[in-house]
């Protein structure tokens, strides 16, 4: 049977020695990771996470540091998110061999909810700087996958191969701590930077059968802690009483972590070093003010999706495994924001919308044409698919007080509703 020979392969390249990884390997569980990298704060959540041509609150401090130098006063700002994922992968079903054909393979959804304080900042503004202290929660998601089986046919409907995968749970967790300062070069443009230390950890336990109500065959393991330090550099320009001008780049980390494949019958084992690559951002902004109670905001990012999948190890230590990546995709984000400023509270209302680019972890070839002799190659396409990109609606209420601000925020799609309550003390 081809299992039994699948089976062999996966034993002796098991007993070969590693070479060196340089981003996440194709474990199983790993296609299913979330990502967002919308700013901090209610508010920027209800402009559709579109800040850096505004940068005008505490929230600044990771955005874009130059726009620190507006604040004027000392301020501390916290904010609340609750995150819900709903993120589908393929499971049970069948898949035809020649020609390949997937049409037959079911989805099942992996659904999630994360509560976490996601920012707090504290501002110290001079005459021509502007200095920060922050936390930020840059990434914090938990899952599990449980598979049915996925069977190989032939053009006549007879079973050729089976695959199952049976569970795997995983988790991930980023926060940063940093300091930021905004210097101001002239009265219209500033320049900005902020320094952090990175905390990252990982785990995850996920097995596979080859057999429908067989043992686990093999057992695949992902864990560690790792830090770096990471950076923002940030240019904000007044151009004129109207508009403004942001750009930004924030660097992502790189994260090494233990990972490990046994062969639970055999006890043979692999352990290697993958990288965990944040994505980098860059970011340019405009924030447009035709009139006292009116506000537009833009923003296009670029994200790095593809660091975490350049170089690429397979969890077998296959030389000839099918090839796994991400492409960089292109935000954009659109915001608008309308002041109720007769009210003894002045109240603010707000809307936004973004694209969100599909990212998630796929095969990187060409459709396979005969499972019977690309055998990798279908199975690769089949569990690891494109996405499609998501569209992003938000809103949100704001209650400008003497000494601070309270603003609640919420944020849907498809795949992840998001929940947020912030505040900012002024003192």
């Amino acid at each position: 049977m081809r299992i039994a020979r699948l089976a062999k392969a996966v034993t002796a390249a098991l007993v070969l020695a590693p070479g060196l990884a340089h981003a996440i390997n194709d474990d199983e569980v790993n296609r299913v990771l979330q990502f967002n990298f919308s700013n901090p704060g209610a508010r920027s959540l209800a402009l559709g996470g579109a800040f850096t041509g505004l940068a005008d609150d505490a929230t600044a401090a990771y955005a874009n540091p130059a726009g620190l130098t507006i604040l004027r006063t000392q301020e501390f700002g916290v904010e609340l998110r609750h995150s819900n994922f709903d993120t589908p992968y393929a499971s049970g079903g069948v898949v035809v061999n020649n020609p390949f054909d997937t049409s037959g393979v079911g989805s099942d959804s992996l659904s999630q909810s994360v509560t976490q304080p996601a920012f707090a900042s504290w501002v110290y503004p001079t005459e021509r700087a502007t200095f920060a202290l922050y936390y930020h929660r840059v990434g914090d998601f938990e899952g599990r996958v449980a598979a049915e089986a996925i069977e190989f046919v032939n053009a006549n409907g007879n079973p050729t191969d089976q695959y199952l995968s049976a569970s795997g749970d995983i988790r991930y967790q980023i926060e940063n701590f940093g300091a930021s300062a905004g210097f101001k070069v002239s009265d219209k443009f500033s320049l900005g930077l902020s320094l952090a230390y990175s905390d990252f950890t990982i785990s995850s336990r996920s097995q596979r059968s080859f057999d429908v109500g067989a043992p686990p065959f093999s057992e695949q393991r992902q864990s560690g802690s790792d830090n770096d330090l990471v950076y923002t550099l940030g240019a904000l320009w007044q151009l004129n009483s109207q508009w403004n001008l942001g750009l930004a780049y924030r660097s992502g980390g790189d994260f090494s972590y233990r990972a490990s494949n046994v062969i639970l019958d055999t006890g043979d084992r692999l352990d290697f070093t993958p990288d965990f690559k944040v994505p980098g951002v860059f970011s340019g902004g405009l924030a447009f003010r035709p009139s006292d109670v009116w506000l537009f905001t833009l923003d296009l990012n670029r994200i790095e999706y593809s660091r975490l999948s350049d170089g690429i190890e397979s969890v077998f230590n296959n030389p000839s495994a099918p090839q796994l990546s991400i492409d960089d995709g292109t935000e954009i984000r659109f915001g608008a924001e309308y002041a109720l400023i007769e009210l003894s509270t002045p109240m603010f209302l707000r809307a936004g919308v973004w694209r969100d680019p599909d990212h998630r972890l796929a095969f990187d070839g060409n459709r396979p044409g005969n499972c019977a002799t690309q055998f990798d190659d279908c199975l690769a396409a089949t569990l690891y698919t494109r996405g499609s990109d998501e569209t992003h609606y938000s809103v949100g209420l704001g209650w400008a007080f003497p000494k601070g601000q309270l603003d609640f925020a919420a944020d849907w799609s498809d795949l992840v509703d998001t929940y947020t309550v912030s505040g900012v003390l002024r003192f």
